[in-house]
């Protein structure tokens, strides 16, 4: 009889360096490989445990279905049982360079699987969703160095590592070394490039390399590795693998060659032989090869970035047009419910006195804003009900109907469009406002363009239209720099104007009001206005005498009569153009390169500084364009 097997004793754990090294898994092998035969005996071990967890339940519910089934089977499939092309598929779909780590490094089979594509596609891809570009920079970084043919070109798995790095590779020799815990310098999470294709740490890089100066001919070469455009750091080598890592040439070496060579092309041809050199002396590649695989690595980067540019892209169109989706809808809603708003307002301002002004609006039926009364009074009363039309009511759209109708017949009651409050004013400025709003203005012109709200109304209603009108022209655009204008320059039939030179004083007139008057939306008031008149009529009057004696002057005539000069560019812009902006000067402060300073036009021509406003006019037909004159 066999003796029976003798119970053994357990075996202590084994270091991974001591157990048995797995054959790596040969491509080959996946061709003779019987996949279907795999997953037929795990499905028999499955079908065998699901029966004896049935057995042990009495009742078996009638529920269970598909999905229930395969939810739980009952076996696992080790994961380094799978062919070698199934482990390659499931690496290409990691995003993640440290799961990848994690996973590859966990066996020695893994790890020979892993290639640089799988590397470079989760860098890429690492995190594209939340905009982490931080490891597609750092490959970057690297594939900077392989273009320039200035590192050695690192393997996929060192290529992980400097991917997951978090402290110094230089270990022991790192300058930023805790000597208390032993551990290199921790590197900064937020610098994502590798100097020199090493994950070195801040210390090394400041204390660690070489500052070259700007003038170094090694500055932008081929085949020299920079950080910061002037910090050269020598060849690293792997203690563990004896390897050498980061920079082909050493910097003693570009020294050397600066020290020897005073030509650059001599400098050139030496540097390209140290660079051959360290590729042959480094055994992985020939120089031709090297090329071709840093080709090769630069072509699955940029092929990588261009895929996941477009992922993006399409996934940004897509929520772009769920979102143009979404807004046309609210937007259709929206418009339907505020024409209907719009139609019954409509039908309650039917007897409304100037109700075309009251109803006239604008309608932006591809906004949410989309509709928006011209008339200041009308606006402000029906705005929260437009920009709300779900929680808006009948009450609330009658209430509003009847305060705007209120307000416009308070207007056609007092007659204010007529502006006969002002017609008979022997007052200068008001018979300037008469004509500007009578010859230049309308009724809706004035309630479309200025600040006609409430208490617009409430003056017209309590008997003070002068002031109402104030109000109202203040907020209008030049309204009040017209005003005085045509108060002014008036014309005169007695006295002929051969040169039609009253609508160019009146823009001289506009520019001293511009000059001189206070800027209030609010606060201009009569008193305010009659100051200010009065202080322009004088400077006006001076102005407009410089401005004659200046057109009159032999110098200005003469300058009309020169020939343009060669090339001229300005156009049709001519001299009398230019001379005419003496009508209009600039109030602030310009540069003229034909009298090389900066000067006010305005100032100039008040000072009477005629040979200087003559080189600003000059300037300006010289270059028209430049200041906005053609």
């Amino acid at each position: 009889m066999r003796s029976p097997k003798s119970k053994q004793q357990p075996v202590s754990p084994t270091r991974r360096s001591n157990r048995a090294t797995k054959p790596k898994r040969s491509f080959k092998e996946d061709i003779d490989f019987d996949l279907e035969t795999m997953l037929a005996e795990h499905e028999r071990k499955g079908i065998e445990y699901r029966a004896k967890r049935d057995a042990k339940k009495h009742k078996k519910s009638d529920r269970d279905d598909e999905e229930t089934i395969w939810k739980n089977p009952g076996y696992d499939i080790p994961f380094d049982t799978l062919p070698a092309l199934c482990i390659e598929k499931v690496f290409s779909y990691i995003d993640s360079p440290q799961d990848l780590f994690n996973v590859s490094f966990s066996s020695k089979l893994l790890m020979s699987l892993v290639n640089p594509e799988m590397v470079i596609r989760s860098a890429v891809f690492n995190n594209l969703r939340k905009r982490d570009t931080r490891n597609r920079k750092t490959m970057a970084s690297i594939m900077s160095y392989m273009t320039s043919r200035s590192i050695h070109i690192p393997s996929a798995h060192r290529m992980l590592r400097l991917l997951n790095a978090k402290s110094c590779e230089r270990g022991d020799m790192c300058w930023g070394k805790n000597l208390v815990t032993g551990k290199p310098m921790a590197i900064e999470q937020t610098m994502s490039c590798r100097p020199f294709g090493l994950a070195i740490c801040t210390k090394c890089v400041k204390y660690g390399t070489t500052n070259i100066p700007y003038s170094h001919f090694s500055r932008f070469q081929q085949g020299v590795a920079f950080h910061t455009w002037n910090k050269l750091m020598d060849p690293q080598v792997d203690p563990r693998t004896g390897e050498a890592n980061g920079s082909l040439v050493k910097v003693i070496e570009l020294q050397q060659i600066e020290s020897s060579f005073s030509q650059t092309e001599d400098r050139k041809e030496a540097l390209e032989a140290m660079v051959v050199r360290a590729i042959e002396t480094s055994g992985k590649y020939c120089p031709s090869h090297y090329e071709d695989v840093a080709a090769s690595y630069c072509e699955m980067f940029d092929a990588s970035c261009k895929e996941a540019d477009d992922y993006i892209h399409s996934e940004q169109m897509k929520e772009h047009q769920k979102y143009v989706e979404r807004r046309d809808e609210r937007v259709a809603k929206r418009l339907q419910r505020v024409r209907g708003i719009y139609n019954q307002v409509e039908e309650l301002l039917a007897d409304c006195p100037m109700k075309e002004i009251a109803l006239s609006c604008t309608w932006r039926e591809d906004d949410t804003d989309c509709l928006r009364f011209k008339c200041n009074i009308v606006n402000q009363n029906l705005m929260n009900i437009v920009s709300a039309p779900a929680s808006s009511s009948d009450r609330m759209i009658r209430d509003a109907c009847t305060r705007i109708k209120d307000a416009f017949t308070v207007l056609e009651e007092k007659n204010f469009f007529s502006f006969s409050f002002i017609s008979q004013s022997s007052n200068r400025y008001k018979k300037g406002m008469y004509d500007y709003c009578t010859s230049e203005m309308s009724a809706q012109k004035i309630m479309e363009g200025s600040y006609a709200d409430q208490i617009f109304i409430s003056m017209v209603e309590q008997n003070q239209p002068t002031k109402a009108l104030v109000r109202g022209l203040n907020t209008i655009r030049g309204a009040l720099p017209r005003c005085f204008a045509l108060a002014v320059v008036r014309p005169n039939p007695d006295v002929a104007d051969p040169n039609n030179r009253i609508e160019d004083y009146r823009k001289l007139a506009e520019t001293v009001w511009k000059k001189n008057s206070t800027n209030s939306n609010s606060g201009v008031t009569l008193a305010t206005i009659k100051e200010n008149f009065n202080s322009c009529v004088e400077e006006f009057k001076t102005m407009k005498k410089n401005a004659k004696d200046y057109l009159a002057s032999e110098e200005s005539r003469a300058f009309l009569r020169r020939d343009p000069p060669a090339n001229y560019q300005g156009g049709n812009f001519t001299r009398q153009m230019a001379l005419n902006q003496v009508f209009c000067p600039s109030s602030t402060d310009m540069y003229f390169m034909t009298i090389s300073r900066r000067v006010c036009p305005y100032s100039v021509l008040l000072s009477r500084s005629f040979e200087t406003l003559r080189s600003v006019h000059d300037a300006y037909y010289r270059r028209p364009t430049f200041y906005g004159l053609a």
